[in-house]
C-alpha cells in the first residue's frame, strides 16, 4: 500500500468523485478535502452510487462524508468538507484531483494551482458518455506543463454534452477512478507516470501519451 504524505483535494463529488472517494480513502492517506457546492438530487441516485434517497437535498459533500463515516473511513482519515466551488483565489496545498463536469470549473482550478508550489501533482479526470480521459501534471508550476492550458482548456460548448445521470455511464466513472488511483500510487512510489490516458469504453480503444 502506498503512503501518501500530502493532503488530497477531490474537487467535485459527482459521477467521477463519488466513484473515487471510497477507494481513495482505502489508501494510506491522512487527510482528504471534498469540494462541491451542489446538493444531491433525485437524478443523482442512479449514476452516483454512494448517495441514498435520504440524501436528496443535502449538500453533496455532507452526504459523501456520511457515506465515508458509515464505512468507518473517518476513523483513520481526516475528511474535511467544503460546500463551495474552487476559485482562482482558493488556497490549495497537496495533490489536487479535478472531478468536475465543466471546463469553466477546470479553468478556475487551474488558475488556483498553476503558480502554486504547494501542489506537487494535478489529476484532471474527464468523462463524456463512455469516453474517459485522465490528464496528469507533475508540479503544475513547471513551465513545461504549458501544454495543458494550450491544448486541453477550451470552452464548454466544445466538450461532450452527454448527461451526467445517464444510466449507461455508471461504469466509466469506476474505470476512471481506478486510473486516478493508479497514477496517485505511482506518484507516491516515485515511479514514472503518463501525461494523458484516453479510452472509449464502448469500442475498447485505448490511447496512452
Amino acid at each position: 500500500m502506498a503512503h501518501i504524505n500530502w493532503p488530497i483535494h477531490v474537487i467535485g463529488v459527482g459521477g467521477i468523485g463519488a466513484a473515487l472517494i471510497h477507494e481513495l480513502t482505502k489508501l494510506d492517506i491522512h487527510e482528504v478535502h471534498l469540494w462541491d457546492d451542489d446538493e444531491v438530487e433525485d437524478h443523482n441516485l442512479k449514476a452516483q452510487t454512494i448517495y441514498r434517497p435520504s440524501d436528496v437535498g443535502k449538500p453533496k459533500v455532507v452526504a459523501a462524508y456520511d457515506f465515508l463515516e458509515r464505512q468507518e473511513v473517518t476513523k483513520t482519515c481526516q475528511v474535511i468538507c467544503h460546500a463551495e466551488q474552487v476559485t482562482e483565489s482558493t488556497q490549495l496545498t497537496g495533490v489536487v484531483i479535478s472531478c468536475v463536469d465543466s471546463m469553466l470549473s477546470r479553468c478556475k482550478i487551474w488558475d488556483a494551482i498553476k503558480w502554486n508550489p504547494g501542489v506537487p501533482l494535478y489529476l484532471d479526470g474527464r468523462m463524456g458518455g463512455e469516453e474517459i480521459q485522465l490528464l496528469t501534471l507533475l508540479n503544475p508550476i513547471n513551465p513545461n506543463n504549458e501544454w495543458y492550458s494550450a491544448d486541453w482548456l477550451f470552452d464548454d460548448d466544445e466538450g461532450s454534452d452527454d448527461p451526467c445521470a445517464e444510466p449507461r455511464i455508471i461504469h466509466p466513472p469506476t474505470v476512471l477512478a481506478g486510473w486516478i488511483l493508479t497514477q496517485l500510487t505511482l506518484f507516491a512510489r516515485q515511479l514514472p507516470i503518463r501525461n494523458n490516458l484516453r479510452a472509449n469504453l464502448r469500442t475498447m480503444q485505448f490511447v496512452v501519451d
